[in-house]
């Protein structure tokens, strides 16, 4: 074991903009969400037409209905992911991970996770992260401001080219 050396060991913790940037690239709901709102403007403005046609009653009810459900489908959808972050508060504390030959070895405060390059299906990158995909849903975080050169980006591209030799690219 003497002459082992990790390719790249890396010490970091997921922060809440970490985590929300990676749900937008893993939970992209922004067709359903941008078919309801827009179902919303429309009924909020049907609401405002028959307004000056109907019961006044129904009209300001539907207004507050449609309006309700523009509000929700705009702000709902950041405030719980951000909830499901402060929740499990101790999963994204600081760790050390390191990536061998092997795979990937993450140490932190509550695991120690062992994921061998065969597990994974794909990686991402995004502006600020790095994407690991065991799964559609079981993805690692790997911030680029946790390179030790960042914002050089030597690092970086090196972390990208050991990923590319390693596992298949989205």
């Amino acid at each position: 074991m003497g002459g082992y050396h990790p390719l790249v060991q890396l010490r970091y913790e997921i922060t809440p903009a970490d985590y929300l940037e990676m749900v937008k690239i893993v939970r992209p709901s922004l067709l359903s969400r941008s078919v309801q709102i827009c179902l919303g403007v429309v009924g909020l403005l049907l609401s405002v037409i028959a307004y000056g046609y109907f019961d006044n009653y129904w009209s300001v009810l539907w207004m507050a209905i449609f309006g309700a459900v523009i509000i929700v489908q705009v702000f709902l959808p950041y405030f719980v992911r951000r909830n499901v972050y402060y929740r499990n508060l101790r999963l994204y504390g600081t760790r050390t991970v390191t990536f061998d030959d092997e795979g990937i070895k993450s140490d932190s405060e509550v695991a120690h996770v062992e994921i061998k390059w065969t597990s994974l299906e794909k990686f991402r990158e995004t502006k600020n992260l790095f994407l690991t995909y065991q799964t559609r849903d079981q993805v690692g975080i790997v911030p680029k401001r946790a390179f030790p050169s960042f914002p050089s980006q030597e690092a970086v591209a090196h972390f990208r080219d050991l990923l590319a030799s390693k596992v298949r690219r989205d």
